[in-house]
């Protein structure tokens, strides 16, 4: 079976890397990510709604040919994303919607689960961020978030994409 890298799927590997569960193609946390992560994973025809499993706080598949596809995306992300396309949008979406956050009132971006992969990235695709208390922090977030707007999914209508032209 040969899978090819889609936007989409990018997307849902972006989202799966932050939250994976050890069993599995899944995420864990609250429900929003739950269903979401669900959605994609059937929009995408990659199970059937019979074969995805729910347990406390946690949603997953079982398919060995995707989950050594999305670890190998994951490894090559570098690589793979090194160009502002819809690719790299899609897979930066991912993570946002996944681990991202917006700080209303200090007016910034960051991400609360970030790695030094995920730092390179960013630069790569000439973003400026930072660390600041164990947090990855997004520079000029206004141009980041124009960059992800058309992609996220959980931060879909969220007001602050609104003023982000």
């Amino acid at each position: 079976m040969k899978i090819k890298l889609t936007p989409e799927l990018a997307y849902l590997i972006g989202f799966w890397k932050k939250r994976k569960t050890r069993e599995g193609i899944g995420v864990k946390g609250e429900d929003e990510f739950l269903h979401n992560f669900a959605d994609h994973v059937l929009k995408q025809e990659l199970s059937t709604p019979d074969k995805i499993l729910t347990e406390k706080n946690r949603v997953y598949f079982y398919h060995s040919a995707y989950r050594k596809f999305f670890q190998q995306i994951e490894e090559e992300q570098l690589e793979r994303f090194k160009y502002l396309n819809e690719y790299a949008a899609n897979f930066v979406a991912g993570m946002f919607d996944s681990a991202g956050k917006i700080d209303k009132e200090k007016g910034i971006v960051y991400f609360e689960k970030a790695s030094k992969a995920d730092e390179m990235l960013l630069l790569r695709l000439g973003f400026a961020v930072f660390w600041k208390n164990g947090k990855l922090i997004v520079g000029r977030p206004k141009i980041f978030l124009r960059f992800i707007k058309e992609y996220v999914s959980i931060y879909q209508g969220n007001e602050i994409f609104n003023h982000v032209k």
